[in-house]
């Protein structure tokens, strides 16, 4: 059998317009579990080009509605159209991003500004912000690596890099940050002198030829506004391990009583 996709758009001037999605072939000698209904690659397929059909009519219309002047009504003329590209969950879209000329119904000595973008303030970022809250959350959760991972696996997005998932994640951390500065929720000595741990734990198994155990290994770094110490510890060999961290603070100009901002991947080790 053969299904094919399509998806109609009906835009607000009555216009419509006609987009052939995708088209699927199951040939019923090849009947199996293994191409039984939507596979994980028909539906990616689908998803891109829909989010691009859809996309594409949305910023066409929204580019038209914001040509008109708000003055006399007529169509700015466009300037140029440089275009940008624009990630989101379903794929990564090269858009529209026109400029346009101030309308000639303004007086002559009024100083005309130059060429105005119609989304000046949007697509911060070049992505969606449903992209980067699943960004965030999952960068949050996991690794960096394994949250880019995950998103390649199971979303026709483009190719994720752990830097972007961590960048944005740091990005987002800090407008978080500012928010809570600017509401006064801050404490005065953490700000003086800002410190954070950064932990995080492998399991490394022994070599049976000359080694008696496994070793569960923790390291770190603890960093300041201007400098950082690492640091890595076996925690059953170590003394005291809560001791040589809290050495490591004093040493980086810990007063002990300031907040410190910890991040780890929430092992309970």
């Amino acid at each position: 059998m053969d299904v094919s996709v399509f998806v109609e758009t009906t835009f607000d001037d009555g216009g419509t317009r006609r987009h052939n999605i995708v088209r699927l072939r199951r040939a019923p000698g090849e009947f199996g579990s293994e191409n039984l209904g939507l596979l994980l690659d028909d539906a990616k397929t689908l998803l891109k080009r829909l989010q691009e059909a859809i996309v594409h009519d949305q910023v066409g219309e929204a580019v038209e509605a914001r040509r008109k002047c708000n003055d006399c009504g007529k169509r700015r003329a466009i300037h140029d159209d440089r275009g940008r590209i624009l990630d989101t969950l379903y794929g990564r879209i090269r858009v529209k991003s026109p400029r346009v000329r101030c309308c000639s119904c303004q007086s002559a000595g009024i100083a005309r500004p130059g060429p105005q973008s119609l989304f000046a303030g949007l697509l911060l970022d070049r992505a969606t912000p449903e992209l980067r809250c699943l960004q965030t959350e999952l960068g949050s959760r996991h690794s960096f690596r394994e949250a880019a991972r995950l998103f390649e696996m199971f979303l026709p997005c483009s190719a994720q890099l752990n830097t972007t998932v961590r960048n944005r994640l740091g990005r987002i951390a800090d407008d978080l940050s500012s928010e809570e500065e600017g509401q006064g929720g801050t404490d005065t000595n953490a700000a003086s002198s800002p410190l954070t741990v950064f932990l995080d734990g492998a399991h490394i198994r022994c070599r049976p030829e000359y080694q008696k155990r496994h070793l569960d290994v923790v390291v770190g770094k603890v960093e300041s506004r201007n400098t950082s110490r690492r640091f890595g510890l076996v925690q059953k060999a170590a003394a005291s391990p809560a001791r040589q961290l809290r050495n490591d603070l004093f040493a980086q100009g810990w007063d002990g009583q300031s907040s410190v901002t910890v991040i780890s991947d929430g092992e309970p080790a």
